[in-house]
């Protein structure tokens, strides 16, 4: 059961978590070539990497899901950009959101009627939620424990600008709470966007039927072992 509950660590998992955690990194550089910025807030890019990490996660386990997301870390600590604050901030942000997928994987497996669309539905939401909040605490502290006031100087001017272009006034007394709020709505939209793309993918007939090695994609089998 446990097994089932959390992936299996055999040879097709194995090479499925290497091909899964290069495809996320390789994803992540195409991203930061084409300069996917957010644009109200310049240096938060949109991510294409996530997709082959959810995409791990769903065919293999939660496990193999992290395992795929911590290559990805650690390749980004060497030769990503804005080390080590970004791929940190990455890192929480990729495991926040598996953690809020599994959570409601596991909820959906336990109701009356289990299925994959009700299972990325709710996992979505849970997803983002986690992500959300947990992305917020860390920027708060990152603003105004690590950097202090001097972060805030420097970021207001920087971001007044993009902000303009929006209709937006960002001054020194609502730069705080504004910059939070939008890459709060940042990561909802770069969690949208993956969970999307993956959940498109999996619903295909041709991914839910494809047996690996005799098996089914991890989230088919494990919501059909609770039916």
């Amino acid at each position: 059961m446990r097994r089932a509950r959390y992936g299996r660590f055999d040879s097709v998992s194995l090479g499925g978590i290497a091909v899964f955690g290069a495809l996320a990194v390789v994803l992540t550089t195409v991203s930061q070539a084409f300069g996917l910025n957010f644009p109200l807030i310049p240096y938060l890019q949109f991510d294409l990497g996530e997709i082959a990490i959810l995409l791990a996660f769903f065919i293999f386990g939660p496990v193999p899901g992290l395992v795929a997301a911590f290559i990805e870390f650690i390749t980004l600590m060497f030769l990503g950009q804005n080390t080590p604050i970004g791929p940190i901030l990455k890192l929480v942000s990729i495991l926040a959101s598996l953690a809020g997928i599994w959570a409601g994987t596991a909820i959906v497996s336990r109701s009356r009627s289990p299925g994959f669309a009700k299972a990325a539905a709710l996992g979505t939401f849970l997803g983002i939620v986690s992500r959300v909040f947990f992305l917020t605490v860390a920027n708060y502290y990152l603003l105004v424990f690590f950097g202090g006031q001097y972060a805030l100087n420097g970021l207001v001017p920087y971001l007044a600008g993009s902000f303009k272009l929006f209709g937006i006034d960002l001054t020194s007394a609502n730069g705080l709470s504004l910059i939070l709020l939008f890459t709060a709505v940042f990561n909802a939209l770069q969690l949208l966007f993956a969970a999307g793309v993956t959940n498109f993918l999996m619903g295909l007939p041709q991914i839910q039927a494809a047996k690996a090695a005799g098996r089914t994609p991890w989230v088919i089998s494990f919501l059909r072992s609770r039916e």
